[in-house]
């Protein structure tokens, strides 16, 4: 869709059903215009209007009433292909390095060769492209590439033919790529029985996908949704997927994207199946939930005679630089030379690739041509051109630049007892001294996770391990003072405890012991990790390391604060804790020694009273454990009671030594609920008090009137005493569902008794 003559390629993507929308954007001054900002794609109809010669920065008012899905800054109104690395790091005046960038991104090195240091960018894997993608789209991809996926990095091949010989490539090229056979046995996509759109929209928003992709606008992160003038860059465009995938093909695609575009650009979270088949749904918006009743590809009858063309074609426009085809297409290098009409020209000549550069790109790429004579980026400058081109500082932060900006910061969850460490990435300055190589590169091959609590996925790069690992290490090094050579074993299990030591495991885990206190990373295994230079250095200032870090500093100055441990030696202690870590067997001093129901509350003589967090409850439950093996949970919150169940009662070695306790559950699986909601909807919960036995009698309002709840346990049965206020009507009273309930004579008028038992 054009709007007018300033907005080329700009286009809409999907939304559920149709409305009016107004939409504002910030326009930016190109030749002679291009809107920036929210992005609506593909063919609607719409009106633009505009009274006034726009400035630099202008505000656009756009009234669109279509089936449509509003992306915020989901592409802009540009047509120029959209770099990442480039739009967020190299926006200011045309620089070498901005240029390096380009000439790799945009895969002119593929052609022309010359060696930017970077990792090769390739464009996906065309055999068994019929198993993958509708040929129609494909068709429509290949007629203008910005208008089918705005800001694609592929060129137009065909412009500047007449209009019925490029309809006639096209169609032969279409017709060869929907006849390449699978390289090795195809797999075919497997498809779920069920199927959430709605678990999927979480998913897409908290595994990582929107530190590249645009947001939905109907998902709102907890902390609030941010502001359009929030988000510092445009994200990664998206076609329209409904018609280029099938469900299942886009599914597969989620799940293993190497297969596929192993050049890392589109990186493998590492999602299974369940969570790969939901954001599908959630990309198509697919609401059924089952995923086997979705349309497949339609399908293609293949012409011999023209897939031959297709071959000849695709073999003349050198396909194979990029594209992964068959075994007999070689890429050819074609020499880089002056001439009107190149890739760099405003018009290239009609065979030649057609990129659409914006003229910041162009003088950029010019830039970088016109210095290949000069000194090669040093290590340094590599290593960020080679972040940038992964689009690693989507949520790393390195040497103060990177990480996600304020608005897409929003949308990295976790565990926030653990402040920003428990939900962004951690920081890569200094990362190949921090890390030993075999560990750095088990983490850029999907092996080394340590953060649990992290929701956003680390990508694996399995193309580019080695390749990392060797640059990183390389740049990072540096000359850092060494531990002590001696570590006492015993002191550093005293060190790592609570008794006297540092209290290590009140914030961090230990093997597969959760700490007393926050649940940071666990510890035991620093040594697989780390290298001891690194790990010295850091103790020693860790806010040096990470500003805004929850770890204290230990040795404040250099200086212990205890000096009743080996003598108040500040290396010697951390030596000595290394040594643990690397050899200690047995756990640091003062852990509860916690092993399977050891701090299970076994009712005996009285009743015991616990709260916890509890599932189905709340975090204000009230479990209450009687002898004779009949236990009840009250919800505090609601003023009611919960479940009931017959058995053991509860283990709270959670609730005890956790400091962020997870929600439990009872310690059977029999678990009997009273109807949520039904009983108390306006909840005035006044504590519990205790008779001489140790039963309790929960004190709440029920429909306005105060209503004292008496639990006690006789013969087996779990016996309910409800006494209201005299004069009031009485309360509706629910029953736990499943158990058989009787009443027997109570004493006052104001007062019911029933009995449960046990089927």
């Amino acid at each position: 869709m054009r709007l007018g003559c300033w907005c080329p390629g700009f286009s809409l993507h999907r939304w559920s059903s149709s409305f009016s929308l107004f939409w504002k954007a910030l326009a930016a001054e190109r030749s002679p215009v291009s809107p920036q900002g929210f992005t609506p794609t593909v063919g609607v109809q719409a009106s633009l209007a505009c009274s006034a010669q726009l400035s630099r920065r202008s505000v656009l008012s756009c009234r669109l009433k279509a089936s449509l899905q509003l992306l915020l800054l989901a592409t802009s109104l540009h047509a120029e292909p959209i770099v990442t690395g480039f739009e967020r790091f190299h926006n200011g005046e045309p620089t070498r390095e901005g240029g390096a960038l380009l000439y790799n991104e945009l895969g002119c090195a593929n052609c022309h060769g010359g060696d930017t240091g970077l990792p090769a960018r390739q464009g996906p894997v065309l055999a068994d492209m019929k198993s993958r993608a509708n040929a129609a789209w494909i068709a429509e991809f290949l007629t203008d590439p910005q208008s089918a996926k705005p800001g694609t990095m592929m060129p137009a091949l065909f412009d500047g033919l007449p209009a019925k010989e490029k309809a006639a490539q096209i169609q032969a090229v279409t017709h060869y790529l929907m006849s390449l056979k699978p390289v090795g046995k195809p797999v075919k996509p497997k498809a779920a029985r069920h199927a959430n759109a709605e678990r999927g929209s979480a998913r897409f928003h908290q595994v990582g996908c929107v530190a590249c992709h645009a947001p939905t606008p109907d998902f709102h992160p907890a902390h609030g949704a941010p502001k359009p003038e929030e988000f510092t860059s445009r994200p990664v465009p998206l076609p329209d997927l409904k018609k280029k995938y099938s469900l299942l093909t886009l599914a597969a695609f989620l799940e293993n994207p190497d297969a596929v575009r192993p050049d890392g650009r589109m990186p493998h979270l590492g999602l299974n199946a369940e969570d790969a088949m939901d954001i599908a749904c959630h990309l198509m918006d697919y609401r059924p939930s089952d995923p086997r009743e979705a349309p497949g590809l339609p399908t293609l009858k293949l012409n011999a005679d023209l897939a031959k063309q297709g071959a000849e074609i695709v073999a003349k426009l050198n396909c194979a630089s990029c594209h992964s085809l068959t075994a007999e297409d070689k890429p050819v290098t074609v020499a880089l030379q002056k001439s009107e009409g190149g890739c760099l020209s405003a018009k290239p000549a009609t065979g030649r690739p057609h990129y659409d550069l914006s003229d910041r790109q162009r003088a950029s790429l010019i830039t970088f041509l016109s210095g290949k004579d000069q000194p090669a980026f040093t290590t340094a400058q590599q290593t960020h051109l080679t972040l940038q081109a992964l689009n690693c500082y989507a949520c790393h932060g390195r040497d103060g630049i990177g990480g996600p900006d304020v608005a897409r910061d929003r949308y990295f969850v976790g565990d926030e007892g653990i402040a920003d460490a428990g939900r962004l990435a951690p920081p890569l300055t200094g990362i190949g001294q921090k890390l030993r190589a075999d560990w750095l590169e088990s983490v850029f091959l999907g092996e080394g996770r340590v953060r649990p609590y992290l929701q956003t996925k680390m990508p694996k790069y399995p193309a580019h391990a080695k390749t990392l690992t060797a640059l990183l290490k390389k740049t990072d090094q540096k000359e850092l003072p060494k531990l002590h050579p001696e570590g006492d074993l015993a002191a550093g299990q005293k060190l790592t405890g609570i008794l006297g030591g540092m209290n290590c495991i009140t914030c961090h885990v230990w093997g597969d012991k959760p700490s007393l206190g926050i649940q940071a990373l666990d510890i035991s295994q620093l040594d697989k990790r780390l290298t001891p230079e690194w790990f010295r250095d850091y103790m020693l200032n860790p806010q040096g390391y990470r500003p805004g870090t929850l770890m204290p500093p230990l040795w404040p100055g250099g200086q212990t604060m205890l000096k009743d441990v080996l003598d108040g030696d500040t290396e010697k202690q951390l030596a000595a804790i290394w040594e643990f870590i690397k050899k200690g067997d047995s756990l640091p001093e003062g852990y509860p020694a916690h092993v399977a129901n050891a701090f299970e509350l076994i009712p005996q003589d009285r009743p015991i009273l616990q709260r916890a967090f509890l599932n189905h409850v709340g975090s204000q439950a009230i479990l209450a454990g009687f002898p004779g093996g009949i236990h009840i949970a009250y919800d505090g919150d609601k003023g009611r009671p919960a479940l009931a169940w017959r058995g053991r009662f509860f283990d709270a070695y959670s609730t005890w030594f956790v400091r962020a306790a997870p929600f439990e559950d009872p310690l059977e699986k029999e678990v009997f609920a009273w109807p949520q909601g039904s009983e108390n909807d306006a909840p005035g919960y006044r504590g519990y008090r205790l008779d001489k036995a140790g039963n309790p009698t929960f004190l709440t309002r029920v429909d306005g009137v105060e209503v004292e709840e008496a639990y006690r346990v006789e013969e087996g049965k779990l016996h309910r005493t409800v006494t209201w206020a005299p004069g009031q009507k009485e309360p509706a009273w629910t029953h736990p569902e499943g158990l058989e309930v009787t009443e027997s004579a109570a004493k006052a008028n104001h007062q019911r008794h029933f009995v449960y038992s046990w089927k």
